[in-house]
């Protein structure tokens, strides 16, 4: 018995020896294989991160949402915040193409942008059009509607734009308590705007401490008033705000505003609805600006300085859209609606949250689209609008369809 466990001891030590080498080689040829490097890891998504494209757009952090979530109740933030990656590419300022913070690419930006006031000083805007900045915010001034209170440099800053071709919008810093400020205010704007061809929307700087004093009730007339006046004019229009004034005070205009520039410095933006622009830092140093200014980035679709913002008021946009039936499989869903005259196309949004947080979009010009890719099991959230084109941009319906609701299988 014992001369048989000891032949069986030998054995198994000679096979563990042979087994041992053969795996060391195969490490040292594993350590040897070439690498895959990031720049072709980057490129392999690149062709699904492009916002600028008229068929399809996909944000692809919601491929990697938690499986285990609840939507209607989780704290993730939104997959639009810019995550960064690593790349070995050179920076590239065209809109539509990948969009860069301190060597990384932002995924889910369509363009990077700052925003300027008399603080920044004088600007060599010769120097910011050759860097990356795709576009520009100016401060046309605060309050009411007084000369005295344009900004400083507005007329400067609107110059250096327009003789480099960047891109630009505007916005006013308010103090308004009343709706007659707001009045004011508008009319402020206006006065400034008349006449310039802006590709970004005039936006209002709801920040004051002032106005954080007032009532939320007060505050959202404040807004209404302000931005039905601009809207009105036919310019496209906005609110900038921190954080906090979003989730705590503007909450209520969620579904009344649709450019929202949200402030929140850091890595993250945390704004749990849709946005389209976030300011995440107030120390970039861009050349051509002496100390420091604040960094923005946008998530809609790319535009140049062709794109302007003003549609005559009178133009007639398409008729507020009714989704028909959705459909629903294993892991797909399919959306289907009448079509509608004089309409050219089409926007469907769709997501996992009532908010349209991490919101995907699909654009067609027939009358239904299927959507793949969807978590099993899950109850989904899809809206409608329909779009035609004026100067060379898309006229939406003025609200979404009525939301409708469906659990995929």
């Amino acid at each position: 018995m014992r001369k048989n466990i000891k032949r069986d001891l030998c054995k198994l030590l000679a096979v563990t020896l042979i087994i041992g080498n053969i795996s060391v080689q195969g490490v040292a040829q594993k350590t040897n294989a070439e690498e895959p490097t990031i720049e072709s890891t980057v490129e392999s998504t690149e062709e699904l991160t492009t916002k600028n494209t008229l068929d399809y757009i996909v944000d692809l952090n919601e491929m990697t949402t938690d499986e285990t979530e609840t939507p209607e109740e989780t704290t993730e933030e939104s997959s639009t915040e810019p995550v960064t990656e690593e790349t070995t590419e050179a920076p590239t300022k065209a809109p539509g193409k990948k969009v860069y913070w301190n060597g990384k690419v932002v995924k889910n930006a369509t363009m990077k942008g700052i925003d300027v006031s008399h603080h920044n000083g004088k600007v060599n805007w010769k120097k910011v059009a050759k860097s990356d900045v795709d576009y520009v915010i100016i401060r046309c001034g605060y309050g009411n509607n007084r000369k005295k209170q344009d900004d400083g440099r507005w007329k400067e800053y609107i110059k250096g734009c327009e003789k480099y071709k960047i891109p630009y919008g505007v916005y006013l810093y308010s103090y308004a308590k009343t709706t007659a400020d707001a009045r004011s205010e508008a009319e402020h704007v206006l006065r400034l705007v008349k006449g310039l061809h802006m590709s970004f929307p005039i936006y209002y700087d709801m920040e004051d401490y002032t106005q954080a004093r007032l009532s939320n009730k007060k505050k959202k007339k404040i807004a209404d008033t302000f931005l039905g006046i601009i809207s009105q004019h036919g310019y496209e229009c906005g609110i900038y705000a921190n954080l906090n004034w979003w989730t705590q005070y503007l909450s209520s205009l969620s579904n009344k505003v649709y450019y929202k520039w949200i402030a929140r410095y850091g890595k993250t933006c945390g704004y749990k609805g849709v946005y389209q622009m976030w300011q995440c830092s107030s120390t970039a140093k861009i050349s051509g600006i002496n100390g420091y200014t604040d960094l923005n980035f946008w998530y809609d679709e790319a535009r140049t300085n062709a794109y302007d913002i003003y549609t005559d008021p009178n133009t007639k946009r398409p008729a507020r859209m009714k989704i028909g039936k959705v459909y629903t499989g294993r892991r797909w869903a399919k959306v289907s609606w009448t079509h509608q005259k004089k309409t050219v196309g089409y926007k469907v949004e769709y997501s996992r949250y009532k908010t349209f947080k991490n919101s995907l979009t699909r654009y067609t010009n027939g009358t239904s689209v299927y959507l793949g890719n969807l978590k099993s099991k899950r109850y989904y959230y899809f809206r409608l609008k329909a779009y035609k084109y004026k100067d060379g941009k898309r006229l939406y319906s003025k609200e979404w369809s009525k939301v409708v609701r469906k659990k995929v299988k």
